[in-house]
């Protein structure tokens, strides 16, 4: 994508549809990762798309973001929250260590659609609660505990903690005014929900659209149909849509090369899945692995032999 600019966070599901559909009620929080991060004077994380959410409790030093034509500085004891969208540079702004705790997360609509970027949230939080600052710093905890925290308390502090950034935001849905008109309200129809299913259930395999209408009852054309009516969105497109997701989760989380990640998630061709995964997210399946590993790196680093931490990542593609 030219100059590096990620796509627009889900720029054809604008808030009248979101509102009128009732799709907020089927969106579902998610953790992607969780870290603790002390670094050096040198410090500095550049990518060239910033593909998910994430939050920074800034406890020492001060942190320099930029993300798009954005830049600020978060002080000690403030919180950056970074949406999904373009270019992020991160950098330690100040003379000694950086120290900074926080998570990547994701508001999703049926495992495909990240929702966070609908929210006006800003840079920096200035003035965040005392209780913000308690829920990250235990969610950080809680990520590095047993299995048990891990997979139930660590996603459910994160959770709160994205719930009391909205609050103290006083966020509410972007107003899209002179927008498109939005699309009809209707109820998701349970033949729309079945795809959604099938679709869950076998996205590793091959899939056309005459296998979706199949799994709805419905011809091709009227699925087709419902599916622009209610998501906004062709049957496939979405189809291709979930299977990125999936695949960025396991890049974030895991350790699996990522042709098999690819060919577990419907790809066949390594090339192929690259270049839809940067079209989706602006940055490619390498890059994105990159920095959930520098940031791990860094995590390690804090916590082992060096205490100022890496001096520079970059995760330019």
């Amino acid at each position: 994508m030219a100059n590096g600019a990620a796509p627009a966070a889900e720029d054809w599901l604008h808030q009248a549809h979101v509102d009128l559909v009732g799709l907020w009620e089927d969106a579902a929080f998610r953790l992607y990762e969780a870290y603790d991060v002390i670094a050096g004077p040198r410090w500095r994380l550049e990518l060239d798309a910033q593909p998910y959410g994430e939050v920074w409790l800034i406890r020492d030093g001060s942190c320099s973001v930029a993300l798009g034509e954005q830049h600020v500085v978060a002080e000690a004891g403030q919180v950056a929250v970074l949406r999904p969208g373009p270019r992020r540079v991160s950098a330690n702004a100040g003379a000694g260590p950086l120290s900074l705790a926080g998570f990547g997360c994701g508001v999703m609509l049926f495992d495909a659609i990240d929702l966070l970027g609908l929210l006006k949230l800003p840079l920096v939080l200035p003035h965040p609660s005392d209780r913000l600052r308690h829920l990250i710093t235990e969610t950080v905890a809680a990520s590095q505990a047993d299995r048990t925290s891990r997979a139930f308390r660590a996603p459910a502090l994160a959770e709160l903690a994205l719930a009391e950034i909205v609050d103290l935001a006083q966020a509410d849905l972007p107003d899209r005014a002179g927008d498109a008109a939005p699309l009809p309200g209707v109820e998701l129809r349970p033949e729309v929900r079945a795809v959604l299913a099938h679709v869950a259930q076998h996205f590793g395999e091959r899939l056309e659209l005459d296998d979706l209408a199949r799994a709805a009852h419905l011809s091709p054309k009227h699925l087709a149909r419902c599916f622009r009516e209610t998501l906004g969105v062709a049957p496939m497109a979405y189809v291709r849509r979930y299977r990125l997701t999936r695949a960025r989760e396991r890049l974030v989380t895991g350790d699996l090369p990522v042709s098999r990640i690819a060919a577990d998630t419907g790809f066949a061709d390594l090339a192929h899945f690259s270049r839809a995964f940067r079209t989706q997210f602006g940055v490619s399946p390498r890059v994105l692995r990159a920095h959930a590993r520098a940031l791990r790196s860094t995590t390690r680093s804090a916590r082992t032999s060096f205490p100022d931490g890496p001096d520079v990542v970059s995760t330019h593609t």
